[in-house]
């Protein structure tokens, strides 16, 4: 059984709470991730921030200057102010079935991998997908061999027209 350990990104790129929006946004747009988990300054995992979560806030960088419930601008906003703070987590020898249950019933995109208290990774919904893929192309694989076993246990002259 598959587990997460096996497809988990790791290390996992975290943000402390402090970190303000237009930071958080570079970071993701870099890093090409969607999803960061937020960090007090002890390393406690206190919440999670999505591309999305983002977006809702403020759409562009431009508009980071606009003005955010009448106290804040958008620029200055630290994540603690926008994160999600119940965060879903999942071990390393969370099976990846209940992985895709869990992002199913939260309707969530992916979850940090918490170990001993530490945030070790990260398993999102691409992970799962990468996984379907690489079994659908072992059994494909599987699949040609065994044909190919058959094929060369026939006669050669047999062989040959069933390959034509």
């Amino acid at each position: 059984m598959d587990t997460v350990r096996s497809w988990m990104s790791s290390p996992a790129i975290v943000a402390l709470e402090t970190m303000l929006l237009p930071e958080a946004r570079q970071l993701l747009y870099d890093r090409q991730i969607r999803r960061l988990p937020v960090v007090n300054v002890m390393g406690q995992l206190v919440g999670i921030v999505s591309r999305g979560d983002i977006h809702r806030v403020s759409d562009t960088p431009d508009t980071d200057v606009r003005d955010y419930d009448l106290r804040y601008r958008v620029s200055n906003l630290p994540l603690a102010e926008i994160m999600t703070r119940e965060v879903i987590t999942v071990t390393p020898d969370t099976p990846m079935i209940e992985v895709a249950q869990l992002l199913l019933e939260h309707k969530i995109g992916g979850t940090p991998v918490v170990a001993d208290g530490q945030i070790v990774g990260m398993i999102t919904e691409s992970d799962l997908f990468r996984m379907i893929i690489m079994a659908e192309e072992d059994v494909s694989m599987r699949k040609v061999n065994k044909q190919n076993s058959i094929l060369e246990r026939l006669p050669r002259g047999f062989r040959e027209r069933v390959r034509l």
